[in-house]
């Protein structure tokens, strides 16, 4: 758990929610407390669309697998170099028959590693502290929020889904919204982990559910709908894709308005 003291927290204190749960570590692919050289070289790979869809394979194949098993997104040049980097990292081991099994038992899903990338994408890019896996009391939709940070003093929340967009339904939506309307961030930002078009389901759903507001393309597969909320993928890139939505938000606006 994060510090008492950390800026994210001590805003949603002032804002009268207590932060019952941040940063939990134990469903995360890689173990705790890295050094900072190895931090730093996971933070490069996790950049990469190509590694983190590896990575969701080696999950998905989590007893049983092998450089030929993952060759759907990346060559075997590649994959080998993932699989050697997993393996240096303390992640993977090998088995008897020389596959590789997942060393922990705990990390059935990519969903807290990818939160805490982009906590981390916050603090490395933008300056700006981040909490991630942060659960807060009190609130009816439940309280979970994959990460909220503090870019120039105001409060941003992003929900992260690794999940693709076929996985992705209304009532998904729905619970991004009551997360969105009982926090009341500066900013919110829907993140889809994928390169496919946001127009064929996802952004049809915000349509429906947003009371008529017009959405507007901002640039790619990036949406606004108002200036407070965006939705996004990651094409062409995931951190290219939240410093859009971030400048977007920031940027400044009619002097008189």
């Amino acid at each position: 758990m994060a510090g008492e003291n950390h800026p994210v927290r001590e805003m949603l204190t002032r804002r009268g929610f207590e932060v019952l749960l941040s940063n939990p570590a134990q469903y995360l692919l890689f173990p705790p407390g890295l050094d900072s050289a190895f931090e730093d070289e996971l933070y490069l790979m996790l950049r990469k669309y190509s590694f983190r869809i590896f990575a969701r394979e080696v999950i998905k194949r989590r007893k049983s697998f092998r450089a030929e098993d993952l060759l759907k997104y990346s060559t075997l040049e590649w994959v080998e170099k993932y699989l050697s980097f997993l393996f240096g990292l303390g992640v993977i081991e090998k088995a008897e028959d020389g596959a590789y099994r997942l060393k922990s038992e705990a990390v059935f899903s990519f969903g807290d590693t990818l939160e805490w990338f982009v906590a981390r994408v916050f603090e490395r890019e933008f300056a700006s502290p981040a909490l991630w896996g942060v659960r807060l009391s009190g609130v009816s939709s439940g309280g979970d929020y994959d990460v909220v940070a503090a870019v120039e003093g105001r409060l941003v929340y992003v929900e992260v889904k690794s999940s693709p967009p076929k996985n992705i339904e209304e009532q998904d939506i729905a619970a991004f919204l009551s997360r969105v309307y009982a926090l009341k961030p500066s900013l919110a930002i829907f993140l889809e982990d994928t390169r496919l078009r946001m127009m064929d389901k996802i952004i049809p759903f915000f349509e429906s559910m947003t009371e008529g507001r017009d959405i507007r393309r901002v640039q790619g597969e990036t949406f606004s709908i108002g200036e407070r909320l965006f939705v996004t993928n990651s094409a062409p890139g995931l951190t290219a894709n939240l410093s859009l939505c971030v400048k977007e938000h920031l940027g400044p606006k009619d002097f008189w308005d």
